[in-house]
């Protein structure tokens, strides 16, 4: 019988946090200073969490401003233009996507596979961020469980 595992027991209290008026060159500082999460969380002033910027935002913008190409085909000269006149995080976020202390842990690694993250922010009830749940520590807490398969 597989006991339930709970995102509480598996976040770490750690993430790159943003807040929305924060310049492009300042998010991608903070990720690189951090070297240890994948993701920014864009939050307001009461640190709720108001979007996310993945490394695919940070290397499109990258790529379009510093190299000058655009090597997917699904980026329009429109996705480009945009990318070209950003400024702020707020300009670059996705929507947020998140879970919660109590959910289970499969809830975040749903997320995962269908965003193609590594990693997933954890909000209380009022959306404010608390940490995340990576996929390492996913892994870490199964390996037991695998060992015995």
């Amino acid at each position: 019988m597989n006991i339930k595992k709970v995102v509480k027991d598996l976040m770490i209290e750690k993430f790159v946090k943003v807040g929305e008026e924060d310049q492009i060159y300042e998010v991608v500082e903070k990720i690189a200073q951090d070297k240890e999460t994948m993701l920014a969380c864009v939050v307001d002033k009461d640190n709720v969490l108001k979007g996310i910027i993945t490394p695919r935002e940070i290397l499109e913008a990258v790529e379009v401003r510093e190299f000058g190409t655009i090597r997917y085909p699904f980026l329009t000269g429109r996705d480009a233009l945009h990318i070209l006149t950003s400024k702020c995080a707020k300009d670059i976020m996705n929507p947020p996507v998140s879970v919660k202390a109590d959910d289970e842990v499969e809830k975040a690694i749903n997320i995962m596979l269908d965003k193609g993250f590594y990693e997933v922010p954890v909000v209380d009830k009022e959306g404010k961020t608390w940490g995340a749940i990576n996929y390492f520590s996913i892994i870490i807490s199964s390996v037991d469980y695998l060992k015995k398969q």
